[in-house]
């Protein structure tokens, strides 16, 4: 029997339809976003928000955007090998993660994030968290930062957001939390508080993590990332990211970049 030239159509019309989905799902990027409430939301209009939408604008991967909490975040991202994550830190993604054999790729930084400790009461001279017990230190759940502190961190209290925190300190439940600026002083601000804690001038142990797009290390991302760098450099040079990430934000020093990867 001779099959009729609709049919063969309508097959090579399938292959082709399947062919150029393949090509497609190919180019799709899963890029997990660490919700913050103060900075990255998908919709808030805010400091993080704006740069995602100006850096991704028109990169030729489509993107699928995945937001949720620090912890969810990474570990999605973790087993889900076609992704990035944004806003983060390969190093305090794998200690967060408590896996070190993940091969990571980071862009350029975008600014710095560092770990401040936060107090109702001033005190004289420095401060740290030895002054105080662990149980009575907060921190963000999910904080990859807080590994730095060894064993004595795992009783420390985790919450979920700054706002928990701020509320804790204020109702004398905690003596001091650990804050990531500049999160911690932009939650202060929308709280209409600026004032209200004293927090360490310079950062905890030293502790100042650069953020960038982090995604799984292959051609595919390295080549992504190649396309990436060029545009956060310029908007570190010529401005841009200070007008976007506001008067809080630590540009990242471009000029001393060492550029890593994990």
């Amino acid at each position: 029997m001779t099959r009729s030239p609709l049919w063969i159509t309508s097959l090579l019309c399938c292959v082709l339809l399947f062919a150029g989905y393949n090509a497609r799902a190919a180019e799709e990027v899963s890029l997990y976003i660490n919700y913050l409430p103060h900075r990255i939301t998908g919709d808030s209009g805010k400091q993080y928000d704006l740069f995602r939408e100006e850096l991704f604008k028109d990169v030729e991967h489509e993107l699928v955007y995945k937001y949720g909490p620090l912890k969810r975040s990474a570990t999605s991202f973790s087993v889900d090998r076609n992704s990035c994550l944004f806003p983060t830190n390969a190093w305090a993604l794998k200690a967060s993660l408590g896996d070190q054999s993940l091969r990571l790729i980071s862009s350029a930084p975008v600014d710095v994030v560092s770990l401040r400790l936060y107090t109702k009461t001033k005190h004289s001279g420095p401060v740290d968290v030895d002054r105080f017990q662990p149980e009575r230190i907060g921190y963000i759940l999910g904080s990859g930062a807080i590994a730095l502190l060894g064993d004595r961190s795992k009783r420390f209290m985790p919450l979920s957001s700054e706002e928990q925190l701020i509320r804790m300190l204020e109702l004398d439940r905690l003596d001091a939390f650990l804050g990531h600026h500049p999160d911690t002083a932009l939650a202060l601000d929308d709280l209409n508080k600026p004032d209200m804690l004293h927090v360490t001038p310079a950062a905890i142990l030293d502790f100042r993590l650069p953020i960038s797009v982090v995604c799984h290390d292959s051609e595919q991302f390295r080549s992504f990332q190649m396309k990436l760098d060029p545009r956060i450099k310029e908007m570190a040079t010529n401005g841009r990211l200070q007008d976007i990430l506001g008067r809080h934000a630590e540009i990242f020093d471009h000029a001393n970049e060492v550029k890593q990867d994990f």
